[in-house]
């Protein structure tokens, strides 16, 4: 690894590097790192953690993309709460519109690096999609969600994802 980012030292010299930023994750299944592990950049030590978010993305040591799956959860949580509060001050909105709001401010963060999740389970995310559409026909949340997404015209997030993967 420090042969690499001597590598990466030297191709750099014309770039700057914000070393403030530059941290190091391990990807591994347990276990800890030795205590004497230390790497350098600039004769500047690189900070090992355990975590770490690069552009929305948080990847863990363990190579789990749960976390990421609950800040984009999280995030997506804020834009509906936002996109809500305009939306009641238009009472005349059809559900369609409601649907392409949605789908231009909401849908981007519920699928950013989506191709990166691959197969895994994200029903985080699809939980988040479900309760909108069923808001948005004023539905119990009860409601199954095949008749959800028939009536809608719409399909899951996971199929959407694999779409996005295939392409």
């Amino acid at each position: 690894m420090q042969k690499n980012l001597n590598i990466l030292e030297e191709y750099c010299k014309k770039l700057k590097v914000n070393k403030d930023k530059t941290k190091i994750v391990f990807f591994r299944k347990g276990g800890r790192i030795p205590n004497y592990t230390h790497f350098y950049y600039e004769n500047i030590e690189i900070e090992v953690v355990n975590k770490y978010c690069y552009p929305g993305i948080v990847f863990t040591s363990g190579g789990s993309l749960q976390s990421a799956c609950k800040t984009l959860a999280g995030q997506a949580q804020k834009a509906i709460f936002k996109l809500k509060r305009y939306i009641f001050s238009f009472n005349s909105l059809t559900v369609e519109y409601v649907l392409i709001l949605f789908d231009q401010l909401v849908k981007p963060i519920l699928t950013y690096g989506i191709e990166g999740f691959g197969f895994m389970d994200i029903s985080v995310l699809e939980r988040i999609h479900t309760l909108f559409c069923k808001s948005a026909l004023r539905v119990k949340t009860t409601t199954q969600n095949d008749f959800k997404y028939n009536e809608l015209g719409r399909m899951n997030l996971t199929n959407q994802g694999y779409i996005i993967i295939i392409k």
